[in-house]
């Protein structure tokens, strides 16, 4: 049996994700793990349009049938749900917090008092296949684990936040890219 509320709260942070431009038109991803089984975008979905039918269900320990209509980064989202207790999980493209990984190294750290307080230090992974791999599912989790952190940014492809409230979730993904903005414009104003 689906649950109406996990797909209305996903429907509605798709839109947001959208509107605030921390998705583009086909990227970003949302999964709500409840219980043994995880709600899902599907793959190339429009997360500013979703509705019901673009939503999949999947068991969080093993594959099934819909894995392959689930979202290309669901190895990435079982990965974490397998390895913490995280309720949900979301993947964006922010488009100053991405820019900001190819002149970054290893952590993003922002510079206004918001991001000092609900951010703090943002680590940067770096992977070579860093699209919904095996790879990047494996550095999530060994991160995750060794960090503490439910933060990440991925170099040169995006974000991904895990919280145990899909809102919650939303708003950190929010705040960092407003953290990113802020540190792109006065870290490279007279570029």
């Amino acid at each position: 049996m689906e649950n109406k509320d996990i797909i209305d709260e996903i429907i509605f942070t798709g839109k947001v994700l959208y509107k605030e431009g921390l998705v583009n038109s086909h990227a970003g991803n949302i999964s709500v793990r409840d219980g043994d089984y995880i709600y899902i975008t599907k793959t190339g979905k429009m997360l500013g349009f979703l509705d019901r039918d673009d939503i999949v269900k999947v068991p969080v320990f093993e594959e099934s049938v819909y894995d392959k209509i689930a979202s290309s980064e669901l190895i990435v989202h079982r990965a974490i749900y397998k390895n913490s207790d995280y309720k949900a999980i979301i993947h964006a493209h922010p488009v100053y917090a991405t820019a900001l990984t190819f002149f970054l190294e290893e952590k993003f750290s922002p510079i206004d008092n918001e991001g000092k307080l609900f951010i703090n230090d943002v680590p940067i992974i770096d992977v070579i296949n860093a699209s919904g791999s095996e790879e990047l599912a494996n550095r999530l989790v060994k991160e995750l684990k060794k960090s503490k952190k439910n933060i990440f940014l991925i170099k040169k492809h995006g974000s991904f936040v895990f919280s145990n409230s899909l809102n919650y979730a939303l708003k950190l993904t929010s705040d960092l890219e407003f953290c990113g903005k802020i540190y792109y414009l006065v870290k490279f104003k007279d570029l």
